[in-house]
């Protein structure tokens, strides 16, 4: 098994180099909202020192909430395996959980992103658990020490929410 932290590792190292061509290209060829863009003088070039003092990145985050979800999952199938519950309910008050559990650690996320200049969030697929961040990118890279953050991935690898052919209801 020694595979697996052989391919953490080069994970990593290809998350790392594409946060660092990302202030070169990736928020230029993005559909994402303006505003998230600033227009401080600095055109991402400093230099090339890949430092992100001044580098714009944007980064698809992968929240941490599998724990959650799982102890939700386990409570619901002993409720369900009891009879207190039926499968119907058992799937809508687990998609709700699951909702409540991402929207909190969105939430975390936020609050983090507020403390930090520069750094926002993007956007949210919430089914998916995944948000899309942009701003300097060394902020970008400290997400990842941030409590609801488990990883980080390439902001090409953000899927757009969907609706599933489900009414939206909110």
């Amino acid at each position: 098994m020694t595979d697996t932290p052989r391919r953490r590792v080069l994970a990593a190292a290809a998350t790392g180099s594409t946060l660092g061509l990302a202030g070169c290209g990736d928020l230029g060829g993005s559909d994402g909202d303006a505003a998230g863009q600033t227009d401080d003088g600095n055109d991402g070039t400093d230099g090339g020192d890949g430092s992100g003092s001044g580098e714009d990145a944007s980064a698809t985050v992968a929240l941490d909430v599998q724990d959650e979800i799982q102890t939700a999952q386990e409570d619901i199938r002993t409720r369900v395996q009891e009879g207190n519950l039926s499968q119907e309910d058992a799937r809508a008050e687990l998609l709700d959980a699951q909702r409540e559990i991402v929207s909190a650690a969105v939430d975390d996320l936020g609050s983090y992103a507020a403390d930090v200049d520069g750094f926002g969030i993007d956007e949210a697929n919430e089914r998916a658990g995944l948000v899309l961040v942009s701003g300097p990118a060394a902020a970008v890279l400290d997400a990842l020490e941030a409590d609801p953050v488990s990883g980080l991935l390439s902001a090409d690898d953000f899927p757009a929410p969907q609706d599933g052919g489900q009414p939206n209801g909110s």
